[in-house]
């Protein structure tokens, strides 16, 4: 696949706070055209994402939905799905119970399904949309695994024959402390969200990228745009820690997936300072809303359309649908 272009979409987790996600990306899409946005699908080549992240790359790379549509359906599926289950954190042998209704999750998405007339128990895979994956970690290995909509030489052939979207789905969200794991697979493999090994994916989709090039082809080379698109930065306020420590949690993973964003523009500034890799993301403020707090959704919208509305980020979001504009989705990258 000599001379490839490929464009790249990075979704970081965040809970409720992916609604930041994807007012974002609503604004880049806009940029390509403001009376007929374009669907994600149609110009990425593969949407990586990781919880919540994950969660919005199934619903634009499988589901193949627009943003707004999107919007909607994450808007109505966190209303949902987040009302606390138990006041009784933990169980009589002292495991953690879940915060939230598992089941309430995975109804919610199965609904998302119907809507978009599909089966509700329709498989990840796909062999000619977007390619895309979800970042969660093993209950047995505590590793990152990915349940990905195309078959690898890396992956489990296993999942990737039998993984239905709604178990995609739920194995992604299984924040600790806020759902249950969910056991997959033949045999059952018991899976909980990426968040605290691989919040930010884009290292993961570098690699996936790099996977499927020929021997001996660089990414860096057949790379049109890459997008990494974040859930908000923490601000610098002292942390209470909860009986649960959720807190603490939630300021380590925001500080790992802000450390990980570093990193990998440290290790690829040559391709930011040449607008290929772009990363956006509200600053201080927003990443301390928690991951559950539906009754925030308007500051969040809020805060991120202020965020988008500055010249600094007018100017970032130019020049990155400059690069993406350029091309759609590369059709033989399957």
């Amino acid at each position: 696949m000599p001379g490839q272009s490929l464009n790249l979409l990075s979704l970081d987790g965040g809970g409720v706070r992916g609604l930041s996600t994807l007012y974002i990306l609503k604004r880049i899409m806009a940029a390509i055209d403001l009376h007929n946005p374009p669907k994600p699908c149609d110009y990425f080549d593969m949407i990586g994402g990781t919880s919540t992240g994950g969660l919005i790359a199934i619903m634009l790379g499988r589901l193949s939905m627009s943003v707004d549509e999107c919007i909607r359906a994450y808007m109505e599926l966190s209303k949902e799905v987040f009302h606390p289950k138990r006041q009784i954190p933990f169980g009589i042998r002292g495991n953690i119970k879940e915060r939230y209704d598992s089941k309430a999750l995975e109804l919610a998405v199965k609904k998302v399904l119907r809507d978009r007339n599909m089966d509700e128990e329709a498989l990840l895979q796909d062999l000619t949309g977007t390619k895309v994956f979800v970042c969660c970690t093993s209950g047995e290995t505590s590793e990152t695994s990915l349940l990905r909509s195309w078959n690898t030489i890396r992956g489990d052939e296993d999942l990737y024959q039998t993984v239905r979207i709604w178990e995609a789905a739920r194995a992604t969200s299984a924040a600790s402390t806020y759902f249950d794991p969910i056991s997959i697979g033949v045999p059952k493999q018991r899976y909980l969200d990426g968040g605290t090994g691989a919040n930010n994916p884009v290292h993961d989709l570098w690699g996936e990228a790099t996977d499927l090039l020929s021997h001996g082809q660089r990414l860096s080379d057949n790379l049109g745009c890459l997008i990494s698109i974040g859930t908000g930065q923490p601000g610098f306020k002292p942390v209470v820690e909860s009986v649960l420590g959720t807190a603490n949690m939630l300021l380590n993973i925001a500080s790992e997936t802000e450390a990980t964003a570093n990193r990998f523009h440290r290790d690829n500034s040559d391709l930011f300072d040449r607008n290929i890799c772009f990363r956006f993301n509200v600053p201080r403020g927003l990443g301390d809303i928690d991951l559950a707090e539906t009754e925030q959704l308007g500051a969040i919208k809020s805060m991120t359309l202020s965020h988008l509305q500055t010249e600094a980020v007018q100017s970032e979001i130019r020049r990155c649908v400059e690069r993406l504009g350029e091309r759609q989705r590369t059709s033989d990258f399957m």
